[in-house]
């Protein structure tokens, strides 16, 4: 089939006498014979008759002739290797190696595509990431080695949380890798922007990739723009078989956090976020804010010389951000002896200044449909879990824009949930450092999905990786391929780690008596 020849009858020289092969279409084929292609697939019938009634009977056809493909570029790829033991999966991952060594691009999307989805998942696993055929050899050697631990699935998969990053992490480009390369990505945020349409002066592509990149340094504009593509990032995640099971959000985090919890539709958190960050942006007087390095306490102490300065948040149990009029936080960060940085802002978010905005926005949530979580959700404005009523009351939501963040407090109650692995969802991680520093116990596997020096399949990749190597969870591989116009090609096969159990042949002079036990020969002085 593969190289259109037909093989030669073994073991014949000429047809046999009593068949008239010229009044038939048949003849034999004494020798290799081109075989020509017609308008039809070539299609072969293959028979076997053995002596004693061993009969098989096959016909094959070949497989349709390879189209061209709408391939998405991409600039990273995950192979998984997976086996029934140690030993195999390694003989495996040395086998892929061979295998990937040298190609790129296309060819190899196809292989981790026919590896990934095309091969059986089994307890013990491995992922490597790369770049290209090189750097993914490099990967798979290691595990072939023993340099790269395998991980071997069993039981329920830990429990995964999400956080939700907050403004100030957005950036010119946030996502663009992705809306590229993941059309789960794109068809999300492309929903974001039908959407957003009637609120927005500027489409949301134009807004984060596009001519309009430099608004995200207002409010009402970073804002949308953070939340169009954490929904992005959390459909896309879902899509390939990770789901959280509890959430927090810090500020403006907390709404995509209750939209991933159930709590209100995709359209109703696009609508609040262009309300609240409006609102917010509208507010009068020049704002700063400042992380100060101390404890609570010591900031607590430390704000009494200084009216108007008030703790916005509470991110970790050294770390402490203060708002207030632009002036105060600059008095307040030269005199008060302790260790401040400034942020760049344009407003003093969640302090005084804020108060115009909580009235509208509880009346806008007040119309809003909410429901209570689907999953465990810790608030940011008590530190504790949320509750139905508190995450369905609509004052709730105007008191997490003018109260400080509790997130130090909210990440200890989130530690209950005994996760496995904790996510930040959002364009740059902030929140994992803070989160670390407020973990009590033992700690979670603590990964990112884009970051502003790496690009974003590379970083969401290595995250993905991580998850199934460090934790007992795993991804849907044949969803994480799907729509990327990959087909199916030659690997390695599966290396059965075979055993040889041969019973050794009798010593000479062994007999057995009439109860079939064996008896050795005796030996006579």
């Amino acid at each position: 089939m593969e190289h259109g020849l037909v093989p030669p009858s073994l073991h014949v020289v000429r047809p046999n006498d009593h068949i008239r092969f010229e009044e038939s279409p048949f003849f034999l084929a004494d020798r290799v014979m081109a075989w020509p292609r017609g308008e039809e697939p070539r299609r072969a019938a293959v028979s076997a008759f053995g002596m004693g009634g061993v009969n098989a009977h096959v016909i094959v056809e070949e497989p349709p002739a390879p189209v061209v493909r709408g391939v998405l570029a991409q600039d990273s790829h995950l192979l998984r290797v997976s086996a029934a033991d140690e030993p195999t999966l390694r003989a495996l991952a040395g086998a892929y190696a061979e295998r990937v060594a040298g190609i790129s691009g296309e060819e190899l999307g196809d292989v981790a595509f026919t590896a990934n989805a095309g091969r059986a998942g089994h307890r013990f696993r491995a992922v490597v990431r790369g770049a290209d055929g090189r750097e993914v050899a490099a990967g798979l050697r290691e595990v072939a080695t023993g340099g790269l631990p395998v991980s071997r699935r069993g039981g329920a998969a830990a429990p995964v949380a999400f956080m939700f990053t907050g403004q100030g992490s957005q950036y010119a480009g946030m996502g663009r890798g992705l809306y590229a390369a993941e059309p789960v990505f794109r068809a999300a945020l492309d929903e974001c922007a039908g959407l957003l349409a009637p609120y927005l002066d500027v489409p949301l592509p134009d807004l984060l990739f596009g001519g309009a990149t430099d608004r995200l340094d207002r409010t009402r504009y970073a804002q949308v723009g953070i939340v169009s593509v954490q929904v992005a990032l959390v459909r896309w995640l879902e899509s390939a078989g990770v789901r959280p099971d509890a959430v927090v959000g810090h500020s403006l985090g907390e709404l995509t956090a209750a939209w991933a919890a159930g709590v209100l539709g995709l359209e109703d958190l696009l609508r609040l976020t262009v309300v609240r960050g409006g609102l917010m942006e509208s507010q009068p007087g020049a704002g700063a804010m400042a992380v100060v390095h101390a404890d609570a306490g010591t900031v607590s102490s430390a704000l009494a010389g200084f009216a108007g300065v008030e703790i916005a948040a509470f991110n970790a149990p050294r770390v402490v951000t203060v708002t207030g009029p632009a002036g105060a936080v600059e008095r307040f960060s030269r005199e008060s002896g302790l260790r401040c940085r400034p942020l760049v802002v344009s407003h003093a978010f969640h302090s005084a200044a804020m108060q115009g905005a909580v009235a509208p926005f509880v009346e806008a949530v007040a119309g809003t449909p909410l429901s209570p979580p689907e999953v465990a959700f810790a608030s940011s404005v008590t530190g504790g879990w949320h509750t139905a009523e508190s995450v369905t009351d609509p004052g709730y939501w105007g008191r997490a824009i003018r109260e400080p963040v509790r997130f130090s407090q909210a990440v200890a109650t989130l530690e209950e949930v005994g996760a496995g692995s904790v996510w930040e969802i959002g364009p740059h991680p902030q929140l994992t450092s803070l989160a670390r520093a407020s973990w009590a116990g033992a700690h979670p596997v603590w990964l990112s999905t884009l970051r502003r020096e790496r690009t974003d399949q590379a970083e969401v990749h290595t995250a993905l990786a991580t998850y199934v190597n460090q934790t007992s969870g795993d991804l849907d591989w044949p969803a994480l391929h799907q729509g990327k116009g990959r087909q199916t090609v030659t690997i390695p096969t599966y290396p059965f780690n075979r055993q040889r159990y041969w019973v050794s042949a009798d010593p000479p002079g062994t007999t057995m008596n009439h109860t079939n036990e064996m008896r050795r020969p005796q030996r006579h002085g």
